[in-house]
């Protein structure tokens, strides 16, 4: 069980690297920046800023699928019935008014990793193939929980601070390449 923990976290961990790198901006330098080497310095600390950033995106993009997960794994190991209301709780920084749309998510979210840990394969696309059975049932849960995230991310945005502009836009360029992956992630599961 352990192990399988192990494997889903991987797996999500490598689909929040992807998301990062679509939805963050590489900087890509003039070519004669590349020519003068005082300004090339400059270049080599954006694309490290780059690099932070894109880890720094992965990591909070993962914070609650690591809790739906643990949530999931607990309940597996421990024979009992996940609970959500811990989870709701400890994003105490949620506005009141978007929390149902947080426990909505997150309760499908932590479905789907109980589904995954109880489900016999070596890889998340083999318990995904076990659970799931066919394209079809995947791509319905698949898209419960995108739906489902887009309403709370959605709900989320008005609240952000920053420039409006950027902040649609980030959440849109997200949402995008979230249904993108999951596309993605369907067809090669079931190719």
């Amino acid at each position: 069980m352990e192990e399988k923990r192990k494997i889903i976290l991987a797996y999500e961990e490598a689909m929040a690297g992807r998301l990062a790198s679509q939805v963050l901006e590489k900087p890509v330098p003039p070519i004669w920046m590349i020519l003068i080497p005082v300004f090339f310095v400059f270049y080599a600390w954006k694309i490290k800023e780059y690099s932070n950033g894109l880890k720094t995106f992965a990591d909070h993009y993962l914070v609650s699928r690591r809790r739906a997960l643990e949530t999931a794994y607990e309940a597996v190991r421990n024979n009992t019935i996940p609970e959500v209301e811990p989870l709701v709780a400890k994003a105490e920084a949620l506005p009141p008014e978007v929390r149902p749309l947080y426990r909505d998510w997150i309760s499908l979210l932590i479905d789907h990793y109980h589904n995954l840990l109880t489900a016999k394969g070596e890889s998340v696309e083999d318990m995904i193939r076990t659970h799931y059975r066919n394209k079809s049932n995947y791509l319905f849960v698949a898209n419960r929980l995108s739906s489902a995230e887009k309403n709370f991310n959605s709900a989320l945005v008005p609240k952000v601070e920053g420039d409006r502009e950027d902040v649609h836009f980030i959440a849109d360029r997200m949402q995008q390449s979230l249904i993108a992956l999951s596309r993605e992630e369907v067809e090669k599961v079931f190719s």
